[in-house]
């Protein structure tokens, strides 16, 4: 593997600094293995396309999950809010627990693939995995989407600077009714 990789001058440290500095929506991906249940906390997730409806979200190889989605082709992801900061830290392994005792926390459903979907997330996608492009330590996932939930009018859990944070400002007053028509 490591001769593909190619060879590079930035300090890997100075990289990841700077990429602390990209605020990102703070998601649970999951998915279901036969009767394995598996997921993490990624930042690394955003829209592909809306027609057809598809997402794209970044996997490490280095944890279990990836190969359980590589296995049962589905899976969901599921948009935090600020009010569940301790779900992405067990699903992160901040917290020292076993992998599997984390789908303990928060109420868990299943819509059309099978993946697990938190009911309370912001919004839930569904998904069936379309493709996958393998490069270095990470997989890029393409997820169709198959059944979305959305549960608006929260703030979000957004990740910056190496730690959790949400949107602060003067709209923090405002009715977030996401539900609204688009203004277009």
């Amino acid at each position: 593997m490591k001769k593909f990789l190619r060879e590079t001058n930035l300090d890997t440290d100075r990289f990841r600094n700077g990429m602390a500095q990209l605020t990102g929506a703070v998601n649970i991906i999951a998915t279901r293995n036969g009767d394995i249940r598996s997921g993490l906390t990624a930042s690394a997730v955003c829209s592909f396309s809306a027609e057809p409806p598809r997402l794209l979200a970044c996997v490490n190889f280095s944890g279990n999950s990836f190969q359980h989605i590589a296995e049962s082709r589905c899976m969901s992801v599921n948009v935090l809010a600020q009010s569940q900061e301790h779900l992405a830290k067990h699903f992160a392994g901040m917290l020292g627990e076993n992998p599997e005792d984390r789908f303990k926390f928060g109420k868990w459903t299943e819509l059309v693939t099978g993946a697990p979907v938190l009911q309370e997330a912001l919004a839930g996608f569904d998904c069936t995995v379309e493709e996958m492009l393998v490069a270095h330590t990470h997989a890029v996932i393409i997820g169709e989407v198959k059944e979305v939930i959305v549960n608006g009018g929260k703030k979000p859990l957004l990740y910056l600077n190496k730690a959790f944070t949400t949107t602060m400002g003067h709209y923090d007053d405002l009715n977030l009714d996401y539900s609204m028509s688009p203004w277009y």
